[in-house]
């Protein structure tokens, strides 16, 4: 009976995990760099909440001498929730303190089909479809999610500076990169914006659930911000 029993719950315990195949909770930290000089520290965490929800949030923050004359800290967070292997967000937040402060949100009414948009101190609503709209910081979950599944290609609508803009990757081959935690064979991305003038790519490691573990964003003005990922602590 007791052999019986044990089986029972190791059929149980494979039957739950088959089911639960979204990302695990994690903490991952980056070093920043602006044009190639040393800026400062960047967290990003994945976390479940008591109420059923996700929480995925970026801090970006200037240390060490760069603090001492421009302090800023830039903090993304979404709150979202996973429901039929969709993804489905709830609220973003984009908070920047010390140097030119700024808050912008979105709030995403399911119930209304709407988002409201608080950008530039403006407010604006948005009609929803329901075809894998996500917000800025999102979109890069939503790749992992994605990636994990045995996607290549794959296109989003997101929520961006109070318009709903297509965000179509371009896949650009296998490519190995080197991190804080050794060199990691990672699937490169591409993305440019509306008017071609700037451009941001991700370097997600098959390894680390596709994790991201650099990210590069290129401005108009041939400004290039980089994050590069020194660990990461899977929670769950």
């Amino acid at each position: 009976m007791k052999q019986i029993m044990i089986g029972l719950l190791f059929l149980w315990h494979l039957a739950a995990y088959a089911t639960d195949d979204f990302l695990p909770a994690f903490t991952a930290k980056y070093d920043v760099y602006v044009n190639s000089f040393s800026l400062g520290e960047g967290i990003r965490t994945l976390k479940y909440l008591p109420n059923g929800t996700i929480e995925f949030k970026s801090v970006a923050r200037t240390t060490g001498f760069i603090s001492l004359f421009k302090s800023i800290e830039i903090e993304e967070l979404s709150l979202f929730k996973y429901t039929d292997g969709k993804i489905i967000p709830l609220k973003y937040t984009y908070r920047q303190t010390g140097h030119r402060a700024r808050l912008n949100t979105i709030v995403f009414d399911w119930l209304k089909k709407v988002a409201i948009t608080h950008f530039k101190n403006q407010d604006q609503v948005i009609a929803l479809d329901e075809n894998n709209i996500l917000d800025k910081l999102l979109y890069q979950v939503g790749i992992m999610h994605a990636l994990e599944q045995g996607q290549r290609q794959f296109d989003y609508k997101v929520i961006d500076k109070g318009k709903i803009r297509v965000y179509k990757p371009e896949f650009l081959g296998y490519v190995n990169i080197e991190t804080g935690i050794g060199k990691l064979e990672t699937l490169q991305y591409k993305r440019f914006s509306s008017n071609k003038k700037r451009h941001t790519s991700l370097w997600c490691a098959s390894k680390l659930h596709y994790l991201p573990v650099k990210v590069e964003h290129v401005e108009s003005n041939g400004d290039v911000f980089k994050l590069i990922l020194q660990s990461v602590k899977w929670l769950k």
